[in-house]
């Protein structure tokens, strides 16, 4: 059966046309209205039922329901919800990390953006944190042995104390209200007549030994570091065009909950003024010290080396200068499966992309060759490799038992990445295991100042 035409096909197109641009005329006129946060969706209630309107991002509290919510919230249909909930992840702080969804190739490009500047502030935020120094709080006498175990228990350090037993009983007395973790450990040396022992063999840990003695020169403290000056010496040549030089070394420690990576003094930073006001620069102020780090120590040794003072000059007032430290960001776990056919595997997290190149039976072992991208090492590869190579790299089976490599060698080195060949015994189908790799998903570099004063000059 057909219907009567209402509407002559010449008429339709025009008709069509018109409403087309009625459209486009309304679209012109409410453009305003539609401009990015002009449009609010129905207020969202959190767990203490207030919206996020009426909080700051500061006082949304961290629960993971909360987490929950706000990533809900950050793929809704108005920007200014997008905009509230990413603003309310950022507020709840670095604790979230672990509870962000990872970026897949099936994440959109709104929220993969979101996601990376919530994940790059609270890594900064974290980093942050990280150079912030332990706050104790002991008060009143106590035996030694319980001075070491609350200095523990509070700022999250390792110690060992080194030496008698009997020693455990001695009486130390404290007055310290959040008090910084070396204020507190310094006034315990003093009270103790202990010292750093820096060529402690735990690793890990803060190593005390007996032997403490008062130093002529103030220890400095910068946050969770603390520098001691231990010797100077002022050198004349014969036979070189420099007129001699001054030698200075300090021992340079943190706190053994941190890990850095690399530590480098520029020595244009580095600038003594003697008593008479003369500055002194550094021999090589081009150059940049590297300074080695005992693997799983805390403390090294650093030698400087300054223009030699007049012979009258009888004290440096001030010997200043920078530390640039190199930190890892939060550990993330790199997962891949089914690699028994070799074919090549990528994951990115944060500023870290790892990449499974291969996998192959290499006589009595199965070879797995791992290349780790940083997107900005901060110089953490150029020098200094090791760090890397403690990252943790093991295979899980079925039942999550865990398979250790038995040995690795590097393949590849560039400025920003380096490859590893790990080996492990395998005897089952490969496809049968996962392999994980561990690793800071950032590297992040920062400068502290120090400054030692009153050094009496030999």
């Amino acid at each position: 059966m057909r219907f009567p035409r209402l509407v002559s096909r010449a008429n339709l197109r025009r008709l069509t046309t018109w409403r087309i641009a009625r459209f486009a005329a309304a679209c012109w006129l409410a453009w305003p209205l539609l401009a990015p946060g002009s449009l609010q969706a129905a207020p969202q209630q959190t767990e203490d039922g207030q919206s996020p309107a009426s909080q700051t991002a500061a006082e949304v509290p961290f629960s993971e329901a909360n987490v929950r919510s706000a990533l809900r919230r950050l793929e809704g249909d108005a920007v200014a919800t997008r905009d509230a909930a990413e603003v309310e992840l950022i507020g709840m702080g670095a604790q979230i990390l672990p509870l962000l969804p990872e970026i897949t190739p099936r994440t959109s490009g709104e929220l993969k953006g979101r996601l990376q500047r919530i994940r790059q502030s609270l890594q900064k935020e974290s980093v942050e944190d990280y150079f912030q120094p332990s706050l104790v709080t002991l008060q009143g006498e106590m035996e030694l042995g319980e001075v070491i175990k609350q200095l523990q228990q509070q700022s999250g350090n390792e110690i060992e104390l080194q030496g008698e037993q009997g020693m455990y009983s001695n009486t130390i007395t404290l007055d310290a209200k959040e008090a910084e973790f070396w204020t507190v450990a310094l006034d315990v040396m003093q009270q103790a007549s202990l010292r750093i022992n820096a060529y402690g063999s735990t690793e890990g840990s803060l190593v005390l030994a007996p032997g403490g003695y008062a130093s002529d020169v103030k220890p400095y403290v910068t946050g969770p570091f603390y520098i001691e000056a231990t010797s100077i010496q002022s050198r004349k040549f014969f036979n070189s065009p420099l007129d001699g030089q001054l030698d200075l070394s300090f021992q340079l420690a943190w706190e053994p909950r941190l890990k850095p990576v690399f530590m480098q003094i520029p020595m244009a930073s580095v600038k003594a003024i003697t008593a008479k006001g003369d500055e002194l620069t550094a021999t090589n102020p081009q150059a940049t010290l590297e300074i080695p780090l005992n693997l799983g120590g805390c403390s090294t040794q650093v030698d400087l080396q300054l223009q030699r003072p007049e012979r009258t000059a009888t004290k440096l007032s001030k010997l200043s200068g920078e530390l640039v430290i190199a930190v890892p960001g939060e550990l993330h776990q790199y997962v891949f499966k089914r690699f028994g056919n070799g074919a090549r595997q990528t994951e990115k997290y944060g500023d870290v992309t790892v990449t499974l190149e291969g996998a192959r039976r290499n006589g009595a072992v199965y070879e797995i060759r791992v290349l780790a991208s940083f997107g900005d090492a901060q110089g953490a590869l150029e020098s200094f490799r090791g760090w890397i190579l403690s990252n943790q790299a093991y295979l899980l089976d079925a039942n999550d038992k865990r398979l250790e490599n038995v040995g690795l060698q590097t393949y590849a080195i560039t400025p920003d990445s380096v490859g590893i060949a790990y080996l492990f015994q395998i005897n089952k189908d490969p496809d049968g295991y996962e392999l994980v790799y561990e690793s800071p998903a950032a590297i992040t570099k920062q400068t502290l100042s120090y400054e030692l004063n009153d050094i009496e000059l030999p």
